[in-house]
């Protein structure tokens, strides 16, 4: 059931006209492993990630490294050099969704990401 629902909102917003959709995924979800401790949740958040690639939507995926509660400094590492052990903030990662709606340089990505 999980992934049913982790798929639902990328077509209910097609459905609705919505033209992009961010994402926020989490590290490994890119290549699940399947001996983590995290696996099933790592698989259903690389299912929906796929899923909302092939709707049709223009996307941007967030694949944040382990959250902290902080506000953050505004400098973040994307991409594969990111730590899969390091930290990222709450503050970075949330201006980073809300900047991935309207920035075009966000469309049709998915990124790694990390607190700097």
């Amino acid at each position: 059931m999980p992934r049913l629902l982790a798929r639902n909102p990328p077509d209910l917003a097609k459905h609705a006209g919505v033209s992009k959709f961010v994402m926020l995924s989490t590290i490994g979800a890119d290549n699940p492993k399947p001996d983590s401790d995290l696996a099933h949740y790592l698989q259903a958040k690389h299912d929906a990630d796929e899923h909302l690639m092939r709707s049709g939507l223009d996307y941007a995926i967030l694949r944040p490294v382990r959250l902290t509660d902080g506000d953050g400094s505004g400098d973040m590492l994307f991409g594969e050099e990111v730590d899969p052990e390091g930290i990222a903030a709450r503050g970075d990662v949330a201006a980073t969704l809300a900047d991935a709606v309207s920035n075009p340089s966000w469309t049709d990505k998915a990124a790694r990401m990390q607190s700097l």
